[in-house]
């Protein structure tokens, strides 16, 4: 029988506890950074779109399957990128434990009103 040995990093879950509720999650729209996507991503964008938060690192090229968090208590602080306050609102049922919602850029008024 032939097989290989291959290390990979990884990454640290981000559960605060065992209660949480996972579905399979296909990563093929999700931009990978150095063929690996990190546990704690949120899927498919950081936005309005979130669906979940990635339980373990998926990489792509070997199995683009991965497990999506939709329902649980994560440790923000663990997460690789902080999700963006439009993320933190679609996941609806995450609990996300030490978060901080990035300040959003103030739009500026013109002067005089609109033209």
């Amino acid at each position: 029988m032939k097989f290989t040995e291959k290390t990979t990093a990884a990454g640290a879950l981000p559960l605060l506890n065992d209660h949480f509720v996972a579905i399979p999650y296909n990563c093929t729209e999700v931009t990978a950074t150095n063929g690996v996507i990190p546990a704690g991503t949120v899927v498919p964008a950081n936005d309005g779109t979130a669906v979940g938060i990635l339980l373990q690192d998926v990489i792509p090229a070997e199995n683009p399957n991965g497990a999506a968090i939709v329902h649980g208590f994560i440790d923000a602080a663990k997460l690789p990128v902080t999700p963006a306050a439009a993320a933190a609102a679609a996941l609806k049922n995450i609990y996300l434990a030490n978060y901080t919602a990035p300040e959003e850029p103030a739009e500026e008024e013109t002067p005089g009103g609109t033209e």
